[in-house]
């Protein structure tokens, strides 16, 4: 017998005894269960209609994500502000829920616009990482940049970047960053 024949001792099973003349016929029932209840926190398309117009939505355990995604729910939420305190102490945060996948850290971050622009920094700054460790040609231009000579164009270059100061860590992370790698003494 298959393993996918057997059936669990832990899953209810229904039986339904059949009188068929003399002898009495047993035949397996499924259980269905029907769930009343606003799962989406009122946020689904579904509530703009009558509840005696609303489809019923069948969850077989390979679907979730497609009702979900059907439902077209979100989740909104106040959160503590840790990228600009300064500027608010909290975050107001809006996050569609399409699938199982809409809580994972990465899409999270895709769907709260500061740190999706932390993370287009990041890719930013390790592109430019990269460039300096491959181009020569690049290397000599910020060796030029950073002479004395050139004090002046380095201003201008540090004026373009102090649209980005609202882009820091934290006060008090750099320094807990620093305190966790190994000293060399």
């Amino acid at each position: 017998m298959a393993i996918t024949d057997e059936i669990p001792k832990s899953r209810i099973t229904l039986t339904y005894r059949i009188p068929q003349g003399v002898e009495q016929k047993e035949v397996n029932l499924p259980f269905r269960l029907l769930v009343l209840g606003d799962l989406s926190a009122g946020t689904s398309k579904d509530q703009k209609l009558e509840f005696d117009k609303r489809q019923i939505r069948r969850l077989d355990g390979k679907n979730l994500n497609k009702v979900m995604a059907d439902m077209d729910m979100s989740i909104e939420a106040t959160v503590p502000n840790r990228i600009d305190p300064k500027n608010s102490e909290t975050l107001q945060v809006k996050l569609p829920v399409t699938s199982m996948q809409s809580f994972s850290p990465a899409e999270v971050a895709q769907n709260v616009p500061k740190i999706k622009a932390l993370l287009l920094l990041k890719k930013l700054l390790l592109e430019a990482q990269a460039n300096i460790d491959n181009s020569k040609d690049f290397r000599k231009i910020l060796r030029a940049l950073a002479q004395e000579g050139n004090k002046q164009a380095a201003d201008e270059l540090q004026k373009q970047f102090e649209s980005y100061d609202s882009f820091k860590l934290p006060p008090g992370r750099a320094d807990d960053a620093g305190a966790s790698e190994p000293s060399g003494t």
